[in-house]
């Protein structure tokens, strides 16, 4: 499958890697493919400012571009669909059975996050920065919870 190095190129190929036969088979494929193209390049592949970039959301597929910043640990979050992960620049670590992530290195990190399934409606959970309080996702909760890594 050929990658086009634009946002509306590889949003038309991911449509078409989920309507085929082996769909997680296919993203994947995409995704190894478009990360070979963006390593090489400099720089991030799409530049925003915000720390996440929703580039499409359906019933069946919603797509993000995300680049953490340096030293700061997200909250634990659970997103209940499948999700693949493409990283071509910096670092995203991942703690604990209940998902949080932060970027160790020392520079934005960037990443195309892929999930099966509308994560923009789904019934989904937050938990506190100490783990204390489990609560329904809510964005603006997300970031304010985000902490300095230490």
């Amino acid at each position: 499958m050929t990658v086009q190095p634009t946002i509306e190129g590889f949003l038309a190929a991911a449509r078409q890697a989920l309507a085929g036969a082996s769909p997680q088979q296919a993203m994947r494929a995409l995704l190894d493919a478009t990360v070979e193209t963006l390593y090489a390049r400099t720089g991030r592949w799409i530049e925003h400012d915000s720390d996440e970039m929703l580039l499409a959301s359906s019933p069946d597929l919603t797509i993000y571009h995300i680049a953490l910043s340096p030293r700061i640990h997200y909250p634990p979050h659970d997103h209940r669909v499948p999700a693949m992960i493409a990283l071509y620049q910096g670092a995203e670590t991942s703690f604990s059975a209940i998902h949080s992530v932060v970027n160790l290195g020392d520079a934005r990190s960037a990443a195309i996050h892929v999930y099966f399934g509308d994560l923009t409606a789904v019934e989904r959970s937050v938990w506190d920065a100490d783990l204390r309080e489990e609560r329904r996702f809510d964005n603006g909760f997300y970031f304010e919870q985000a902490r300095e890594y230490s």
